[in-house]
């Protein structure tokens, strides 16, 4: 009995001794609507967080035990996070625990409905044909902050410099070089798509303005 008691004696010192090595705090996260491609031990998706209101977003590289993430909203989370006892973690483990105690908010993400594929129907006083051969798309990757596609002839690719609820601009674009028959849509393409400075979407129609507030494309959603 007196093995048995001592024994039971000490996993009680141990597990106290644990707890009383872990430091705990109350934090508060937004987390972003779209997860990012990053690296830790190896390549991973992880979430974008911001620790205040007006922070800017950050790689984070753990997991929130209890969190259910759901791609297409901003949350505002509650959670507490547990400093760890660096004797008893495994090396190749984070220090820290993070776990949620409330989700104050979670909001629909009003630009997350860009990541899509547009196809153009209009540039500026240009109609685009259905008929024709030249119908220059654009697709939108929220996750990566890019912007790919065709533009009737070329291949583009290039990031997106700023996005907010309305708000849209593209940074330098860079594309194939080739000549085709009729360069006319292409030319008018790339001559508006480096000038769009906000967005506004209607049902399955997405329109592009410059800084004017002039409509220079106009889109709409490929099936």
């Amino acid at each position: 009995m007196k093995k048995l008691f001592y024994c039971c004696l000490f996993i009680s010192i141990v597990i106290i001794s644990c707890k009383s090595d872990m430091k705990t705090e109350t934090a508060f996260f937004w987390i972003n609507s779209s997860k990012i491609d990053c690296a830790g031990v190896g390549p991973m998706e992880c979430l974008q967080i911001k620790r205040s209101e007006t922070g800017a977003w950050e790689n984070f590289y753990d997991r929130i035990e209890g969190f259910d993430f759901e791609p297409g909203f901003i949350y505002h989370i509650e959670l507490t996070i547990d400093e760890l006892n660096e004797n008893t973690s495994p090396a190749d483990k984070s220090k820290l625990k993070y776990t949620l105690v409330n989700t104050i908010s979670k909001e629909r993400d009003k630009k997350y409905f860009l990541n899509d594929i547009w196809a153009v129907t209009r540039i500026g006083e240009l109609t685009i044909d259905k008929s024709t051969l030249q119908i220059p798309q654009l697709e939108i990757s929220i996750k990566s902050m890019q912007i790919m596609g065709n533009d009737g002839c070329n291949n583009f690719r290039g990031s997106i410099e700023i996005l907010n609820e309305s708000m849209m601009k593209f940074g330098p674009i860079m594309s194939t070089k080739k000549l085709c028959l009729d360069m006319t849509i292409p030319n008018a393409f790339n001559a508006n798509i480096s000038d769009v400075r906000s967005f506004k979407r209607e049902s399955l129609k997405l329109t592009l303005f410059d800084k004017d507030g002039v409509a220079i494309i106009e889109c709409l959603k490929v099936d």
